[in-house]
């Protein structure tokens, strides 16, 4: 009987120990498995941070690129201009002395005139430059004088200036030969401009961020920074500042990275740095780079590229690895410590285990479709505002160019007009300034984007703004047989904000309501509140809009109407980003569009 229950001790004993045995196995494949998948979320993730990087340093090289296509075409004016008016007379000093007013703002710091012979005649710079101890370095005045040559440029390397008045900065020449207007075929002189590179650097990248902490760097061809968030590196070598910075660490995966540039070649990956901000110590980094060659310009072919194959300058964008890491590490930190206490679940009911283990495998795709939904609408966020950037420089500039000629042309035309008896050509000169009233209205819209005014904000009744718009409309909807109603919430909080730049949105809203409906429709205005923020929506049964057009609505000059000038969706979209808010729309063809924006009621 004894030897029955010793027997039986033995037999439960077994059994606890092959339980007990079976839930540690299972739990250490589960744990494994559990571990691949985070390794693997956390290697996706460091993947597209990495390439989303890597579009942002093929804009910033992109952006430095296009700068250069400027000047090169800037500078291929001169030599036709020369051929109007000598360097030496009058004309061709005030002239000069114009263009490097308008090139300052370019990070143009002088601009030379040398004489075949390559002394120095002229020069417009700050501070002035001193006319007899200056020379053209022989290889430039070399190629100057090669006849091959004229109507060609040739763009240097960023090099040293030894003499004043920059002794010791970093400057980059871009030369054109002059000739004669009378004798095409005699060299009268080598135009230079001499280019500030850390301008264009700290330019292109101003306010470019990668997630929370990245930036980005640029170095030129002798691996000296022009560009860095650590202000103090800029114009140091870029091996030799970050040893001195933290010489604990061996920058061997950043010396090279920098070969790597220094070829040309474009990649991602990751490196350990000896700091990141004001932390020291070692740090590893998400990196993308990219070069610049000044060979691939717009206008290829024309410009001779000093030491073509090394002359390039190398555009990369960093961020720590943890910014990535740390939140999926977070969220694995959590769910092991609800795995502990699946292993205890697990030896009283495999089925409870296997539901858990699905419902973690579940949470864990969720956050990893969030993260990667935040990542990637940050990145468009930051395009966008380059992109906008960028066309409302080009625009102020169209704006400012084409104003003055055009008011001329109208005050012109009205004159004639009001002495001109023939009614056929008095027709004509209606339509000239009817076209320039048009263009008038285009300038003032463009004006508008391109300098906005700042919200002046005060505490109003969203609901009170949306009726005064209604009725304002109400003539003009009547007129298109088009019916407003209003679904607005009674109880709709205070919000800070600019009453006009708010009615101008809706009117605007309205206006493209009322042309996206021929034959009649109804328009409906609504308000509400959502978490922080109030909202109010436009929404109309008109024609609505295919994918491919709402992508690009909020593009400036983007238009589908054969009349309008693509700045209406723009400005709004402007005026909203000013008050913190956002804009978003949705349509389908044929069947309506809806506008809704939101505005945060607690400012």
């Amino acid at each position: 009987m004894s030897s029955r229950r010793a027997l039986g001790a033995v037999s439960l004993s077994l059994v606890i120990v092959l339980i007990v045995a079976g839930a540690i196995l299972l739990s250490l494949v589960f744990f494994s498995l559990f571990h691949k998948l985070n390794l693997k979320v956390e290697f996706v993730l460091r993947e597209q941070f990495n390439q989303q990087q890597l579009m942002l340093a093929r804009k910033i090289a992109d952006n430095i690129e296009a700068y250069f296509d400027y000047l090169e075409n800037e500078m291929l004016a001169f030599p036709w201009r020369f051929r109007s008016f000598y360097p030496k007379s009058p004309e061709f000093q005030t002239y000069m002395a114009k263009r490097f007013q308008d090139m300052q703002n370019l990070g143009i710091l002088a601009i030379l005139v040398y004489d075949p012979n390559g002394m120095l005649m002229h020069s417009w710079g700050t501070p002035p430059l001193d006319r007899t101890a200056l020379r053209l370095p022989a290889p430039y005045l070399q190629w100057a004088k090669e006849p091959k040559n004229r109507d060609r440029l040739y763009l240097g390397k960023v090099s040293l200036w030894e003499g004043p008045p920059w002794p010791g900065r970093r400057l980059m020449p871009l030369m054109v030969p002059l000739y004669n207007g009378a004798d095409s075929s005699r060299l009268v002189g080598i135009l230079q401009l001499l280019i500030d590179p850390f301008f264009i650097a700290v330019q292109t990248t101003k306010d470019v961020r990668s997630g929370q902490t990245g930036y980005p760097w640029i170095i030129d061809q002798d691996g000296v920074f022009l560009a860095h968030y650590e202000k103090d590196f800029v114009g140091q070598d870029a091996i030799q500042v970050r040893i001195a910075r933290n010489p604990k660490i061996s920058y061997q995966a950043i010396r090279e990275l920098h070969e790597r540039i220094f070829r040309g070649e474009e990649d991602t990956g990751s490196y350990i740095s000896g700091w990141h901000r004001q932390k020291i110590g070692e740090v590893e980094k998400l990196y993308a780079f990219t070069t610049v060659r000044f060979d691939k310009g717009l206008i290829r072919g024309v410009t001779d590229i000093e030491d073509a194959a090394h002359n390039l300058w190398g555009v990369a964008v960093v961020a720590p690895v943890e910014e990535v890491s740390g939140q999926v590490w977070e969220v694995l930190y959590q769910e092991l410590a609800l795995a502990g206490l699946f292993f205890l679940v697990v030896v009283i009911a495999s089925g409870i285990f296997i539901g858990m283990a699905l419902t973690f495998n579940k949470r864990l795709s969720r956050e990893v479709e969030l993260k990667t939904k935040e990542l990637k609408e940050s990145q468009e966020l930051l395009l966008r505002s380059e992109r906008f950037a960028a066309v409302g420089k080009a625009a102020a500039y169209v704006s400012h160019e084409i104003k003055n000629p055009l008011m001329v042309i109208g005050g012109l035309a009205q004159q004639v007009s009001r002495r001109l008896e023939q009614p056929d050509l008095k027709e004509k000169l209606g339509i000239i300034l009817g076209e320039v009233r048009r263009l008038e209205n285009f300038l003032s819209e463009l004006r508008d984007f391109t300098r906005p005014a700042r919200p002046v904000k005060e505490i109003i009744d969203l609901n009170r703004i949306i009726q005064d718009v209604h009725m304002l409309m109400e003539g003009e909807a009547k007129k298109r047989k088009i019916t407003i109603t209003e679904h607005l919430d009674p109880g709709l909080p205070s919000v800070m904000a600019d009453p006009g730049q708010l009615k101008q949105v809706l009117l605007n809203l309205l206006k493209n309501s009322m042309e996206a409906m021929d034959s009649g429709g109804e328009i409906t205005l609504s308000s509400g509140a959502e978490g922080p923020y109030v909202w109010f929506s436009v929404r109309d049964t008109g024609c609505g809009m295919p994918p491919e057009v709402l992508e690009k609505i909020f593009d400036p000059f983007f238009t589908t109407k054969e009349k309008g000038t693509g700045l209406g969706l723009a400005v709004i979209h402007k005026i909203i980003t000013d008050h913190r808010g956002t804009v978003t729309v949705e349509s389908e063809p044929d069947k309506g569009t809806t506008f809704t924006v939101k505005l945060p009621y607690r400012d």
